[in-house]
């Protein structure tokens, strides 16, 4: 699950304004409903009352700054995330001990010093880890057994990876229509490309491909803010590849950020609607954002690859 680092940096870096969290129509409810669950806002407004009682000299910098709202998204975000965590830990039946939880917040320096600067807060540090952990367990029973087949083209707009996105959507004839259009005009792009995620574990760690069914398309960044967009059009997805012994290990903080793109698949089955008060979801990036403008990209469901 992506973490934050230190509070205002994780926040200033947003650096946009959301009606939420005290602006805007007031809204009672839920803040997201994940599946069949609601997130309450209580649980929202709650956390965030505590971030301001930890960090006493936070509230104003944050109002000066334009940036008290994007905490609150933050929060909301990290609840639907935890939530996912949740759901998925059921479906693949993985767990994790009270002593896994308490060993690594010891090796953090214990509650406080674990929060300190950050989000999190002694009062949920406890339900933050447990998440990481599953996450990283989630990673670790995947990771070597991944392989896709996918159709890629590439854009440098986001107008334009939008666009190619939606024509792949519509099916495997139409798929191979961008693709070799692209690749006529000399643009990165092939048909039928295989790929494990021990092949490359910083791709599998940093991006979506791996955690979305065949027949979805996703359009994104795989560096944020260059200006390439990679297209992808997930025709087969393993999950029983037979490991490598030669390939190796991966760290947990790699299998971490491979078990949090495959909650990916989870969100898509279950289904994330998160209240306007606190932006939109990012289906990509798996987290909140002021408007769908500014999603890290696109995730559509198309037909599947025929056979």
């Amino acid at each position: 699950m992506p973490r934050h680092g230190r509070l205002l940096a994780s926040i200033a870096a947003a650096g946009l304004l959301l009606a939420g969290c005290g602006s805007g129509p007031s809204q009672v409810g839920a803040a997201a409903i994940v599946g069949e669950t609601r997130i309450p806002v209580s649980e929202v407004q709650s956390w965030f009352g505590e971030v301001l009682a930890k960090e006493p000299d936070l509230k104003p910098q944050l109002q000066q700054q334009g940036n008290l709202d994007e905490l609150g998204r933050q929060l909301a975000a990290q609840l639907v995330r935890q939530e996912l965590v949740d759901q998925a830990a059921r479906d693949e039946r993985l767990t994790v001990t009270d002593q896994q939880i308490t060993d690594r917040i010891n090796r953090m320096g214990g509650p406080q010093a674990a929060t300190a600067g950050k989000i999190y807060t002694p009062q949920n540090l406890r339900d933050v880890v447990r998440a990481q952990l599953l996450t990283t367990e989630l990673g670790r029973k995947y990771f070597d057994r991944l392989e896709i087949t996918f159709d890629y083209a590439q854009a440098t707009t986001r107008g334009e990876a939008e666009e190619k996105a939606r024509r792949m959507a519509q099916g495997p004839a139409e798929a191979a229509a961008v693709v070799n259009e692209a690749a006529r005009a000399g643009v990165p792009a092939a048909l039928d490309q295989k790929l494990r995620a021990t092949d490359s574990p910083q791709l599998a760690a940093s991006t979506p491909l791996f955690g979305a069914q065949p027949g979805t398309v996703l359009a994104f960044e795989p560096e944020q803010s260059s200006g390439q967009w990679l297209i992808a059009r997930i025709k087969e997805r393993r999950t029983d590849v037979p490991p490598m012994p030669a390939a190796g290990g991966a760290d947990d903080q790699t299998l971490q950020g491979v078990g949090a793109y495959l909650l990916g698949i989870t969100a898509d089955r279950v289904g994330v609607r998160l209240s306007p008060r606190y932006g939109t979801w990012d289906p990509v990036g798996l987290t909140a954002v002021p408007s769908e403008g500014e999603t890290t990209g696109f995730r559509l469901t198309g037909r599947p690859a025929a056979g």
